[in-house]
């Protein structure tokens, strides 16, 4: 009977490993996935033109080689790109993908809501050729998961968690009356998930390991005074120098870095005397200002704020005329950083509406009035990610480098009608100009013949 039950086992055994080796056969998912795009211009994000005549291959969701020549006895998905121009994604250096209403509406919204907002919004970016964004303020962990995992369709994601800022500052959103969450008063959605208000270095300290607890890659604090916030004018100094310096220490005690909120000279110069390594905004500094920030070797971060253009009239009180004095000091910015030599990462604060993100692709234009085209593009795609790689240890992506078409980088990849060197505008015709979006090697869009 022993010897019987044995025998039975071993032949229940032997069927079930059988079983397994034949499924395992059948399922290639370990093999890697591969797709040769045949027949482009290269443009590689850094160089002055584009290659012709140029073969791609990925491999699962890098690049695995670009030649004069198809790579021969290779399997792969064959994609005929018929000579476009071949470029990098775009990269979004300034945007708030969990701020989809306005932040003083942020309360009376439901935020189940606010959550189908943020996925909308983030499906529209990279249906637009956006394959990564630097999320500079909000609770855009959760949606940086999803896309990660694939629950949603958007851009890579680099979180920033909550904001910080001093009582009175930038990011206090709360209203006249609603009492201070560290002075007994109950922190509400906003003081939870979109903000941390902290003063002196101790606290300032806190709040930088609470966001970076909370999954932020580097740290968003306001230094000045801001557009859409009720109590702080634009020319206030916002947190000292300690303060900021405190801020830039628990940072890089986890290997990432601060950026500011900041528009005017004495806000920027305290940042960098703090050691802030990116100047958010920073359109009402003067040259010298500006020479300051290239010797420190820090990153501007800035927007043509032309969107926003249209909705501001002159005379305007409150957020409108606040808007319009940031705005006065623009091409003084962008001329005098470029005759300096310092790079202007390529953003668009896209915040408060599907609206406002839907009109970012008109930064490219916008930009124009300083910039060429091939400069607004370098701008976009392998300049934002040198400032990406800032997060070190902290980047969610590893893998190879962003921004670039080269062997080893990520297969972020976009195919475009028309010269987009010779004029950038050709992005903001996404639907018909982009004919094939490519993030992560896999493809979201393909309209080639």
């Amino acid at each position: 009977m022993q010897a019987g039950r044995n025998t039975w086992f071993t032949l229940l055994f032997t069927a079930l490993s059988t079983t397994s080796l034949v499924a395992a056969a059948a399922d290639d998912s370990t093999a890697p996935t591969r797709i040769l795009i045949k027949n482009v211009s290269v443009w590689d994000g850094v160089g002055d033109k584009a290659i012709p005549g140029r073969h791609v291959l990925i491999e699962d969701h890098l690049i695995k080689s670009i030649g004069g020549e198809p790579p021969a006895g290779v399997a792969a998905t064959v994609i005929d790109g018929q000579g476009r121009i071949l470029m990098p994604g775009i990269i979004d250096a300034h945007t708030h993908l969990a701020l989809p209403v306005a932040p003083d509406k942020l309360r009376d919204e439901d935020p189940g809501y606010l959550a189908a907002l943020s996925v909308r919004a983030a499906e529209m970016l990279l249906m637009r050729g956006w394959t990564t964004v630097r999320d500079i303020g909000g609770p855009s962990q959760g949606l940086a998961r999803a896309v990660d995992e694939g629950i949603v369709v958007g851009p890579r994601i680099y979180p920033s968690a909550a904001f910080i800022s001093q009582t009175s500052g930038h990011g206090d959103m709360r209203g006249l009356n609603d009492p201070h969450p560290n002075m007994g008063g109950a922190p509400d959605l906003i003081g939870q998930r979109y903000n941390l208000i902290a003063d002196g270095p101790d606290e300032v300290r806190r709040a930088v390991r609470e966001s970076l607890r909370q999954g932020a890659t580097a740290i968003k604090v306001m230094a000045g005074g801001g557009i859409s916030s009720e109590y702080d004018p634009i020319d206030t100094t916002q947190y000292s120098v300690a303060e900021l310096r405190a801020a830039v220490e628990a940072a890089e005690q986890w290997n990432t870095y601060v950026a500011v909120h900041a528009y005017t000279d004495a806000a920027v110069r305290n940042a960098l005397e703090a050691g802030v390594k990116v100047i958010e905004h920073g359109h009402l500094l003067s040259e010298d200002t500006l020479k300051l920030l290239k010797s420190k070797g820090a990153f501007l971060s800035s927007q043509s704020f032309g969107f926003v253009r249209r909705y501001i009239k002159p005379g305007q009180s409150g957020a409108g005329g606040k808007a319009a004095e940031v705005m006065a000091g623009t091409d003084n910015l962008m001329l005098t950083a470029k005759k300096l030599g310092i790079p202007v990462a390529f953003g668009t604060d896209a915040f408060g509406s599907l609206r406002a993100y839907e009109g970012g692709v008109y930064e490219f234009g916008y930009r124009l009035r300083w910039f060429s085209s091939l400069e607004i593009l370098r701008q976009a795609t392998s300049h934002n990610a040198q400032l990406l790689a800032l997060t070190g240890p902290r980047n969610p992506y590893q893998d190879g480098p962003l921004g670039v078409i080269q062997a080893g980088a990520y297969a972020d990849l976009l195919i475009v009608d028309g010269d987009p060197l010779a004029d950038v505008t050709l992005l903001e015709a996404h639907e018909t100009n982009i004919r094939l979006i490519m993030k992560d090697g896999v493809i979201y869009k393909n309209t080639l013949d």
